[in-house]
């Protein structure tokens, strides 16, 4: 059941983890916030043991979307999906949303549907964050890019 649950999981990732950044700015003032920048997952785990090679090997794709946070609030998430094998990744669809931050806690509405979680910053370049699936706690890891 485990398993199954880790090959599910990155196709949750598309939809839960939307937070990312972009280095592209697209206002003249200073970066808004930390999150300001573009983003990747780095690492997972669950029950405090890292998956992340184990997703790799079934979802190497969905794990080279780039979460891009702009100053102006809105959310580009750039998309790979699965091309001649399961390492030839190509661009999927963009997807676009918004986010708002408030007391270390980022929302993100994309399609209309907010969702919230806290993002703990180790430093400038690198924050973790929670979420649940099919009642797991998950803890990902992003790496600024």
């Amino acid at each position: 059941m485990k398993n199954l649950k880790l090959m599910m999981l990155p196709f949750i990732l598309m939809g839960l983890l939307t937070i990312s950044c972009n280095d592209d700015d697209d206002s003249s003032g200073d970066n808004v916030d930390v999150i300001v920048g573009k983003w990747k997952v780095s690492d997972a785990w669950v029950d405090g043991e890292s998956v992340y090679n184990q997703l790799l090997l079934v979802a190497y794709c969905p794990l080279q979307n780039e979460y891009n946070f702009l100053n102006d609030y809105t959310l580009r998430i750039d998309t790979f999906e699965e091309g001649s094998s399961l390492t030839d990744c190509v661009a999927g669809e963009t997807q676009s949303g918004t986010w708002s931050e408030e007391n270390g806690v980022y929302t993100v509405t994309m399609n209309g549907e907010a969702s919230s979680s806290t993002a703990d910053f180790s430093d400038n370049n690198n924050f973790t964050t929670e979420t649940t699936f099919e009642g797991q706690a998950v803890k990902l890891k992003f790496t600024r890019q």
